[in-house]
């Protein structure tokens, strides 16, 4: 019996390649007859043409050249008004992302931000400013909050939404550590609260801005940049 089964899958299997050779050259001969049909009417048209006078000849090649050039400016003419739909419809969501940081822009209000939130707010409000802006994991940040990347230049920025206590010394220290990791040009240290005198010390001889909360309210204005009659629309 197992013999008789083999024999009947040997034969099936043989039947299927059968089947799809068959299939492979009605494809193949499909392919070419339409290849020599296109070759013919190509060869009809040429054999009117050169029968007609030079007039006639010269009216199509220049009513062929005008068609060529009026699918050309056609093309042309879509692909610059879908650019221009798609940078006027980004220019809108870039609008509306600075009025909604704009009405955010309450020191009262920030404070009340839980500290994710804060920093998705702040990378929002450095990518106003024209940065690639990126929150790093919740845990294990390496001293980091948000990775700005311009020009081919790395910027690091920590988020602290306190109102006590302060930042001091040794988390200025810790920013900079993490700079030097990341080959930063330059830090942005952002506190709703304030810094005590040794973590401002700390920060002069390096590459870090230390923005409070009165700095901070500055900061979003300048970056979002949009006039209290502009937000009331």
């Amino acid at each position: 019996m197992a013999r008789r089964r083999r024999g009947r899958s040997y034969r099936s299997k043989k039947g299927s390649s059968k089947v799809i050779l068959v299939l492979i050259a009605f494809l193949i001969f499909l392919v070419f007859s339409i290849i020599r049909t296109i070759v013919s009417a190509f060869q009809n048209i040429e054999v009117y043409f050169l029968k007609q006078n030079a007039l006639i000849q010269t009216v199509f090649v220049i009513a062929m050249i005008g068609f060529c050039l009026l699918t050309v400016w056609i093309v042309f003419e879509v692909k610059n008004k879908r650019r221009a739909e798609l940078i006027r419809l980004q220019m809108e969501r870039e609008q509306e992302e600075k009025r909604q940081i704009s009405r955010l822009r309450d020191l009262n209000y920030l404070k009340k931000m839980c500290p994710f939130e804060f920093e998705e707010y702040m990378a929002r409000v450095f990518r106003c400013a024209g940065y690639e802006s990126k929150v790093t994991k919740r845990t294990g940040d390496g001293g980091k909050d948000i990775i700005l990347r311009r020009n081919g230049e790395v910027r690091l920025v920590e988020c602290k939404r306190y109102t006590s206590p302060k930042v001091g010394r040794p988390d200025i220290q810790k920013f900079h550590s993490a700079m030097i990791d990341f080959n930063a040009v330059e830090g942005f240290y952002i506190t709703t609260g304030e810094f005590t005198k040794q973590a401002l010390e700390c920060a002069e001889n390096k590459s870090i801005l230390t923005i409070n909360g009165e700095h901070l309210l500055n900061l979003i204005e300048q970056y979002v940049g949009f006039e209290k009659e502009v937000l009331e629309h």
